[in-house]
């Protein structure tokens, strides 16, 4: 598709197309991803390890301290 085609299309035909655009973007990103999961257990079972991926990225959470400290006694 050239830039003059899309230039020539109605807008309302522009509009869907960048939607189907965008949604292609997003299942090839998620296929990258996936591959990309695929390949590194892969790697990993060779090295003869086991790995878990959730899904997300960085470290988890830390736990939560009360906001109140708690007094040993009272007056």
């Amino acid at each position: 598709m050239t830039q003059e085609a899309v230039k020539a299309l109605p807008e309302a035909t522009l509009s869907q197309v960048i939607i189907w655009a965008q949604d292609e973007l997003k299942a090839r990103a998620e296929q990258r991803k996936q591959v990309t999961i695929a390949k590194i257990k892969e790697l990993a079972g060779t090295a003869g390890l086991s790995i878990t991926i959730n899904g997300r990225r960085g470290r988890p959470p830390k736990a939560k301290v009360d906001a109140v400290p708690q007094r040993a006694g009272k007056l």
